[in-house]
């Protein structure tokens, strides 16, 4: 076994601190603990790299290390930091990893292989709905898939547990109620500076005199405290001490916000001083990813010396994992954990002698704040009791605070009021083919939360027929709250009704919804919290620093990936014409389509698949080469041999999995008989079979429109001929549906002969609990999905 600090050093080219190396050795003899509290600032992202020395050891972790921080800014820098990692192996020793940012466009490499190890960073919302059977955005049909590979051989890490108490609550009945037969690890690791308790691990003496580490944990932040009037343009005041440090000689300032509205305000009132730029986690990762590449070298951690002047104005979306590094601050008063975790923005490495640091207090109308409650008010009262000097100052080094703290221990802060999820809750939830209609947002942020975003997507050639051929992915979404999308839709409507605006008064307030399946046009007051909602860029809202309510600028389309293209005029003006011609002319032929595609220089790789899209027709998407859905296919595949090597590549997850020999067989048995109802006649008139040997895809036949009923379920065919309930089950189950009830209308007959189906899922759940049994239709679902792809590809 390679000691941890030489394979650390030889991925990052430094060695660990203390603290990391010991918790690598506790790991290595199972000796977990019951939480990480490390502060910040001492690199507690190195919990990855923990996981993955002790993978790639044999150490007997989980599979998959899902790393939850409820900051979207935040999540892209974790993403970022675990990719860089990873790149330091051999292919083959490398996890996949996926960035759970929000909306249904999630890569899919994860759900490819259940025996891959992964590395799944995510919101609070994203693994939290995913693991409860209800992912915001995804089908239902496909959340069953999600809910077992989090429920099964997965550690959560849940970083700065101050953001997500609710949800540590949740995390821990899940760990109660998993029970079920199957033998797969499931662990829960919070970190946090101040959690209490007695098996912990955090800092100890090596850790304080070690060199880097000791500068960081000494360094002075005294803050000064300003109390505004009541009612005093607060946006004005945090840009006016902004000023005032740039006079002082600050180079790198940053200005935190409460209020995504604020920051804004004080982002105008700052570029007109200088250079500047405006960080929320209300944008679009595309835009993110652009922001980060051209203002981070002046303002993340190892750049200091010789920086350019920038106003660095954020939300308080930078309180937690941020790679940055200011020289001086100025924040809104915040609940006093958030203000901690601030100012580690703030001369993070210590480097300097001082960093100015000021606190705005404002008083409100109320002392309830609508997002913090009374905790700001709180953090007012305490900080004025502890603070020393005139004018008042506190310091907010970590040594510093913590001896304060300790002297004269703060209020605690407000807990989340937390609903409990009880076994008749999961029952419910786990239920995916029926409308249940629970509201889960309670069990990942308490019942005072506000309804989960929704998630904007912006198209140029917005159109039904564009959204099914080319869906959302993950770059072009923009996480909104739900309330904030229904008032910004009747301010259009309102500017519309008074002629303020040419635009069509009915596209501004009708949006198209993907669930993930299909799409539907839906009126303002249909959408959902958890929607996917696309709409057309003329409308505006969004700008190159994200959500932009007052703006009417159209939005930039940024729906084309390395993986497809759309050829539409709308997209590609400089194509128009030749976009134009290739509709007109009768002779086109997908090779015209893929060598127009071609010149885009968008793809990465050849192009692929062709697929004309609209009615007019409208475009024209091109799939890369390699890419391959189910939709596509079309070569011929015979029936006996799709069913064997699904039951083969089942067979190998189960045994990979560490299943035993009787489930190991039940799942084998289920992938070689999942298709056995395709031997219908009907089916295969309808993929073009000519009788001569059974087939299990096909090209299609020119009598599909009368082979069979609509919405005919092979699965349901297939189940029929199993006797074992098990097997049964997992070939019913095998497209999503049946959870517990099977579609009737198409064949009353096939679901007769599946009488007592319902009844038989509660017992099989009761025996393997919910995410075991979940576990077991996925390795028979995904065993499927990949011996497809591999067929077509």
């Amino acid at each position: 076994m390679q000691p941890f600090d030489a394979w650390y050093a030889d991925r990052h080219g430094y060695s660990p601190f203390p603290w990391q190396v010991r918790l690598a050795e506790r790991i290595a003899r199972n000796d977990w603990p019951d939480a990480l509290t490390p502060p910040t600032s001492s690199g507690k992202t190195a919990i990855i790299d923990v996981w993955l020395w002790a993978r790639l050891q044999g150490v007997a972790v989980p599979r998959r290390l899902v790393y939850v921080i409820d900051r979207r800014l935040v999540v892209d820098g974790v993403t970022a930091y675990a990719s860089a990692l990873t790149a330091t192996l051999p292919a083959h020793e490398q996890p996949v990893v996926v960035t759970m940012r929000g909306g249904i466009a999630i890569e899919a490499d994860w759900l490819a292989d259940p025996l891959r190890p992964a590395i799944i960073v995510s919101t609070v919302d994203q693994a939290g709905s995913r693991l409860l059977f209800s992912g915001y955005g995804i089908s239902p049909r496909v959340a069953p898939i999600h809910a077992a590979l989090l429920g099964n051989d997965a550690l959560f890490v849940v970083d700065e547990v101050h953001l997500a108490r609710p949800f540590l609550q949740t995390l821990s009945s899940v760990a109660r109620q998993r029970g079920g037969a199957l033998p797969l690890p499931w662990r829960v690791l919070p970190m946090s500076a101040t959690w209490d308790g007695d098996n912990l691990h955090g800092l100890d003496d090596a850790d304080w005199a070690h060199p880097l580490l000791s500068r960081r944990l000494r360094s002075s932040k005294p803050a000064r405290l300003i109390k505004l009037k009541k009612g005093a343009d607060l946006p004005q005041a945090l840009a006016a001490e902004a000023l005032k440090q740039r006079e002082e000689g600050a180079a790198v300032i940053g200005v935190v916000c409460n209020r995504v509205a604020h920051a804004r305000a004080v982002f105008a009132h700052l570029q007109a001083a200088g250079d500047a730029v405006l960080l929320t986690g209300r944008i679009r990762p595309a835009d993110k990813a652009a922001l980060t590449a051209e203002y981070l070298p002046r303002m993340a951690v190892h750049t200091r010396g010789g920086r350019d002047p920038l106003f660095v104005v954020a939300t308080q979306t930078i309180e937690v994992g941020a790679d940055l590094d200011f020289d001086a601050m100025v924040t809104e008063c915040a609940p006093l954990s958030a203000l901690r975790q601030r100012v580690g923005r703030l001369n993070r490495l210590g480097e300097l002698t001082s960093a100015s640091l000021t606190i705005l207090y404002m008083p409100a109308e109320t002392k309830t704040d609508p997002v913090y409650g009374e905790d700001i008010e709180q953090a007012w009262i305490w900080l004025n009791a502890v603070a020393t000097g005139h004018p008042k100052a506190v310091d907010f080094g970590i040594q510093a605070m913590q001896q304060l703290i300790a002297n004269a221990p703060p209020p605690p802060e407000a807990e989340p009021e937390t609903p409990a999820l009880l076994p008749a809750h999961l029952d419910l939830l786990s239920q995916t083919s029926v409308h249940h209609g629970i509201r889960i947002a309670p069990w990942l942020h308490g019942w005072e939360s506000g309804a989960p975003d929704v998630y904007l997507c912006w198209r140029a050639d917005w159109s039904e027929g564009s959204v099914k051929a080319a869906p959302p992915v993950r770059q072009e979404l923009l996480a909104v709250p739900h309330h904030a999308v229904r008032r910004w839709s009747a301010d259009i409507a309102d500017l519309e009704g008074a002629g303020q605006s040419g635009r069509d008064a009915d596209v501004a307030h009708v949006f198209i919804r993907w669930d993930g399946e299909d799409t539907q046009e839906i009126s303002t007051e249909a959408v959902r919290p958890g929607d996917t909602l696309v709409l057309p860029t003329t409308i505006g809202g969004c700008d190159r620093y994200g959500w932009n309510p007052a703006s009417r600028e159209p939005v930039s389309d940024l729906g084309d990936t390395e993986r497809r293209v759309r050829l539409h005029p709308a997209l590609y003006p400089d194509l128009a014409t030749e976009i134009r011609a290739l509709f007109d002319s009768e002779d086109t032929t997908d090779l015209d389509w893929r060598n127009l595609a071609h010149r885009t220089g968008v793809l990465s790789g050849d192009p692929g698949r062709v697929a004309i899209y609209g009615n007019g027709p409208d475009g024209c998407v091109v799939m890369r080469a390699t890419e391959w859905t189910s939709q596509s296919a079309c070569r011929t595949v015979p029936l006996a041999r799709h069913q064997q090597a699904v039951a083969e590549r089942a067979e190998w997850f189960a045994r990979g999995s560490g299943l035993d020999a009787e489930l190991v067989s039940a799942v084998r048995r289920a992938g070689a008989g999942h298709d056995t109802g395709k031997q219908d006649p009907r089916w295969q008139v309808m993929v073009g079979g000519d009788g001569s040997q059974l087939l299990a895809k096909g090209p299609g036949g020119d009598t599909r429109w009368i082979a069979l009923p609509h919405g005919w379920r092979h699965e349901m065919a297939s189940a029929v001929l199993q006797k074992d309930p098990l097997v049964r089950y997992l070939v019913g189950a095998h497209h999503g549906h049946g959870r517990p009830l099977l579609p009737v209308a198409p064949d009353p007959a096939l679901w007769q002969q599946l009488s007592g189906w319902a009844e038989s899922c509660k017992a099989l759940q009761g025996l393997y609990g919910a995410w075991g049994l979940a576990y077991l239709e996925t390795l028979v679902r995904l065993a499927d999905w990949s011996v497809s792809e591999a067929e077509q590809a």
